[in-house]
This record gives C-alpha cells, structure tokens and sequence, in this order.
C-alpha cells in the first residue's frame, strides 16, 4: 500500500511551490490561494457560492477539525450565501491511494428568517454519522463533534500589492516609516463549513490505515490521512482543493476549470504536463495531515499558521524573510475557531 508523501519532501514541495506562486500571481492580480482560481466560479455564469477559497486541517485534542471556505467577499450578515441545490462535501483518503474512504456531505436549504437549514452526512468504513440544524448555530453530532456553517471574517493573510511589485515587502506605505506589510484580505468574509468529529471516524477501522505490515509500532502512515474539499451542483463537481495555488499557479487558463472538475487519482495523469519536473511532487492536489499530530503547517494547515512566511524563508535562505503581515484574525480557541465576521 502507497503511503503518504514524506514531509521532507512537502517541505521542499512549498518551497518550490512558492516561487510558482510569486511569478504566477503577476499574472493573476486578483486571484490568491484559491480564491477565483477558475473562469467557470467567476461572472458570466460562474457562481462564488461554489467557490473554495481555503481548507484547512488540524487537530483538536481527540478531533479532527476540517474547515472549507468559499464564496470570496461574502457579505457582512449575507443570508442564504450557501447554494441551496449544491453539496459542500469533505473527502478523506484514509490509505494513501487518493480515493476517498469517507465522505462527509453538508447540504443547504432555502433561507427562511435569514437561516437556511443545513444537513450533514458522513458515510464511511467506520459507520454513518447525521445531523441537522441550521445556519449560524452549533450543531451537535450524535457520538461527538460539531459542525457550523456561517459568515467568519476571511482567515487569510498576506501582502498581495507587496507580491505584485506594487512596493517591496515590508515597506507598505502607512505614513508612520515603520517596515510594515499590509494584509490585502483585512475585513474580507467567507461563507466557512466548520466540521470537527472524532478522530477515529476518519482513521481505517482496524488502526493502521490500510498498512499491511506486521510491525505493530505506531508510525506516521498510522494515522496520516488525505484531505481535500469539493463543491457539487446537479450531479457535476464545481470546484476542488487540498494544497492552496495548485490550480492558481500551475494550471493555464484553458484547463482551470477541468482541474476544478477533476479527480485527485488522476491528476498525475491529466495534469503532469503543466507542472514538468514538480508533478511527482505537487501531485495528487490533496492536504495530508498526521491527526496525532499538532504541530502544524506542514501538518496539515491551521488557521493562524503563517504559511507565506514560512515559504519566502524556504526560497530565499534567510530565517528571518517576511512579507511583515502576521494574522490579524481574532481566531477563537475553540470551536468554530474562525473569527467572527466583520
């Protein structure tokens, strides 16, 4: 059984990814991590509602939290921002092999009061798991977790105009002299689906994710799964993502929309060409996390982790890079963890 990428090897994987990004986003002024990554969620006939922006994943004590954020520039107090015919689905390899074993299915109904109704499904080797509630409350899932769908303030943090050569890093013209970067999604909100369950729904039901082997040692490949998201309208997958800026910086234009429609089992070989030497490495487009694990990025990807930072480190050799923008969201220390919207 294949195992999950070596962390090493994501490691030097960002770092590549990052010098993609830099270049990429001349190109794409408007665009960033996921958000708008493809002509079929844009004006004319896209919908943003079917956009993902982010996901994230990370532990929580016994849990695992998955967070999936679309609808980019989701209006303050905005009702009804979730499509009330689509399905919101978090997808989990539990063995390495880039095919979902458990799915975790969110559906919305019509807005009411404000509200819109909201319904979860999680079917997989360990068991089905329901729920119902509405927007903007905590919903309980019957053997433990939560699930939320509601307006946060947008979790993601960078100095776009700093990478777009508008002015240099850290030097954002607030009047004041101070070296300073400036978060270009400061006040921005997003539609976010907030799922925290049980680790052990997610994990292969005999403990080893799918590992043959004899050893009875614990490893990382025990408990390290695949992560992505997808949006789905009418029986047709809308939009996809595990790693932010794989179809933002590598697809063109051309294929965008048939990457957002694709499979990760097949990304090697429909979308190879297009990344050359790194496909090996940035493919299949899927977040892997070890869930006995809080470490954080590269494990999987927490709200307040400075993911550009990191990366402009890893390029450019020196510890102490930065675009000068650290988290301005006033994230909650448990569940939704997202900031409240603005």
């Amino acid at each position: 059984m294949r195992k999950f990428s070596n962390p090493i090897v994501a490691l030097i994987t960002i770092g590549v990814v990052m010098i993609a990004f830099v270049v990429g986003l001349a190109a794409l002024p408007t665009r960033a991590a996921d958000h708008l990554d493809a002509p079929g969620l844009t004006s004319p006939g896209g919908d943003g509602r079917l956009d993902i922006t982010d996901v994230y994943a990370f532990k929580s004590g016994s849990n695992t939290v998955l967070i999936m954020n679309v609808n980019p520039l989701t209006p303050t107090g905005g009702a009804g921002t979730f499509h009330l015919k689509a399905s919101y689905e978090f997808l989990i390899d539990e063995n390495g092999d880039a095919k979902p074993d458990t799915k975790a299915k969110i559906r919305f109904g019509k807005v009411k009061n404000g509200e819109q109704k909201v319904s979860l499904e999680i079917e997989g080797p360990n068991g089905e798991v329901e729920a119902e509630g509405m927007t903007g409350e905590d919903i309980n899932i019957e053997g433990g977790g939560m699930l939320r769908a509601d307006v946060f303030d947008d979790p993601f943090f960078f100095d776009l105009n700093a990478f777009l050569g508008v002015y240099p890093f850290c030097t954002a013209p607030d009047g004041t002299g101070v070296m300073t970067g400036d978060n270009f999604f400061t006040g921005f909100n997003v539609s976010g689906i907030v799922l925290e369950v049980p680790t052990a729904l997610l994990l292969d039901d005999d403990g080893d994710n799918g590992d043959d082997d004899d050893d009875d040692d614990a490893d990382a490949s025990d408990t390290t799964i695949g992560v992505w998201a997808r949006t789905v309208l009418k029986g047709k997958q809308i939009d996809r993502m595990g790693r932010p800026a794989i179809n933002t910086v590598f697809i063109p234009s051309g294929s965008k929309n048939a990457f957002n429609a694709g499979k990760p089992q097949h990304d090697a070989r429909d979308f190879s060409a297009f990344l050359g030497t790194f496909a090996g490495l940035l493919l299949p487009d899927i977040l892997t996390i070890d869930t006995s694990s809080s470490a954080g990025f590269l494990n999987g990807r927490g709200l307040a982790n400075d993911v550009i930072d990191a990366e402009l480190q890893l390029i450019t050799g020196n510890p102490a890079a930065s675009d000068c923008v650290a988290n301005d969201s006033a994230f909650q220390v448990s569940f939704p963890y997202l900031a409240p919207e603005n």
